[in-house]
């Protein structure tokens, strides 16, 4: 079920009544049964089940088998069925099609195949158990309920963060009296969560998605618009998604990993993918970038390794060629980034706008975040469908007549959605969600307030949800990888 809906409210409440009212013993069978619950409630989920099951029972094996065995090769050959069971579903499901038609074209047959949601997450956290035992940094979970309930915990299989089994594993074994203090946090960091989708996300969606489904209709302010808007949507998108599970599972007695650390407060490119999905560049940090040598080798490796990384993570996000272009291209700004840092210094030391602190810091922000917006056309036309080419030339054109006439913009941007309430959001809202996240954790940042401010913010963000939210008309991003 989505996290948007009254439904997903309804099971989640229920189930924090139930969970505080079980005894100890109890209640990891009852998260375990309530996650299959959550999980099966999609039609295509509940005939795929058998993966979730599967991935669960081998990689379990397999690492009780790696722990067990002191032999090398028996080691690394539990290490491979892990792998393979893994990968090999990930593949089948997510990339089988898409590397047939690469290799065949119009000849190649298609499946028709139907991948169950989260399946990237539940495979990415398996296959990190299997890993970390075979790099002896942890120790294998012999209780296999407490395994499955760490495979399959619903607040984070559809959207993540990426969880790590040495973060989360400990805390299913000593659950979390009541705690009011966890439980108000835990809700006032779904409604945050809630207010970004819905709100800020779910709005500015109307103008972008209007923009890129006509694409080669636009000039332009309007597509370079859409295209800067696209990377706030996205992030209010998905990081609201991440703070609805970090809270529904606070609000349960348990800490799920941070999965975005400002990222639109970052002055390099470099920062703000250190700041960007976490888990997920955590994790490809861990196990691919630095298996292969990461930054300690020849400099030409070190570049290949890091071009790599991105080029995966696109892949990740979906099998096409848009998302491929969208890893590679990040990477290259990521390559040239680094190239280009000595010159970029030397300048800077001469540059004598840079002797205001301020607007340093402000215009090395505008040209990351451009940058990242550029980038993210490709994943933006590979979401809506828009022809990428289109995109890139049209962004062009068009920009005399704004300039002489820039009211025919802005009636124009109104009509297509972005005007009224939703410009008026875009100004009043993003800014302050902004600037509390530039602070630190916002369950954290809330506690820190006195009364006033705080119970303004609360009713204030209930209002904005109760007036401009719209439950379930429009799922997650990041639920379809």
């Amino acid at each position: 079920m989505d996290f948007n809906t009254l439904i997903f409210l309804g099971f989640f409440a229920g189930t924090a009544v139930v969970y505080y009212a079980l005894p100890k013993v109890l209640k990891p069978l009852f998260l375990l049964s309530a996650s299959y619950c959550f999980y099966l409630y999609k039609p295509e989920n509940a005939r795929l089940v058998t993966l979730l099951i599967s991935a669960t029972v081998i990689t379990w094996c397999s690492g009780l088998a790696i722990a067990a065995s002191r032999k090398l090769w028996v080691r690394r050959l539990f290490l491979c069925i892990a792998a393979l069971t893994c990968g090999g579903i990930l593949f089948f499901y997510k990339y089988f099609n898409f590397f047939n038609s690469v290799l065949w074209g119009e000849r190649a047959t298609l499946l028709d195949l139907s991948a169950p949601l989260g399946l990237s997450y539940f495979t990415f956290q398996s296959l990190s158990y299997t890993l970390d035992i075979y790099q002896k940094k942890l120790r294998p979970e012999k209780n296999f309920l407490y395994y499955a309930l760490f495979v399959s915990f619903f607040p984070c299989i559809f959207t993540g963060p990426i969880e790590r089994a040495g973060h989360l594993l400990p805390q299913f074994h000593r659950p979390r009296r009541f705690s009011y203090q966890g439980v108000s946090g835990g809700a006032f960091r779904m409604l945050w969560g809630y207010v970004k989708k819905m709100v800020i996300a779910d709005n500015l969606d109307v103008f972008i998605s209007a923009v890129y489904g006509s694409a080669n209709q636009m000039d332009g302010p309007m597509l370079a618009a859409a295209s800067l808007l696209f990377s706030l949507r996205l992030y209010m998108d998905f990081s609201g998604a991440c703070d609805i599970a970090i809270g529904s599972a606070r609000v349960l007695g348990y800490d799920l990993l941070e999965n975005f650390n400002a990222p639109f407060a970052a002055t390099t490119f470099a920062d703000l993918w250190r700041r960007w999905h976490m888990s997920l560049t955590g994790w490809f940090r861990d196990y691919i970038y630095f298996p292969l040598g990461g930054s300690r080798c020849a400099p030409a490796r070190h570049y290949a390794n890091l071009l790599l990384v991105f080029v995966v993570s696109g892949l990740w996000h979906g099998a096409a060629w848009g998302y491929l272009l969208w890893g590679l291209s990040c990477g290259l700004v990521q390559l040239i980034g680094r190239f280009t840092l000595p010159a970029r210094q030397r300048i800077a030391r001469h540059n004598l706008l840079y002797r205001s602190s301020l607007f340093q810091l402000w215009w090395q922000r505008s040209i990351v975040y451009i940058l990242f917006s550029l980038c993210f056309i490709f994943f933006a036309c590979a979401l809506y469908g828009a022809d990428t080419a289109v995109v890139y030339g049209g962004l062009l054109t068009g920009w005399a007549d704004f300039f002489r006439e820039p009211s025919l913009f802005a009636g124009t941007a109104a009509g297509l959605g972005l005007g009224g309430v939703t410009g008026l959001i875009l100004l009043l809202l993003t800014p302050i969600i902004l600037t509390v996240e530039g602070q630190g954790r916002v369950s954290d940042w809330i506690r820190r307030q006195n009364w006033a401010l705080r119970w303004t913010l609360y009713y204030g963000l209930a209002a904005a949800l109760l007036f401009f939210g719209a439950f379930g008309q429009s799922a997650f991003i990041y639920q379809q990888y």
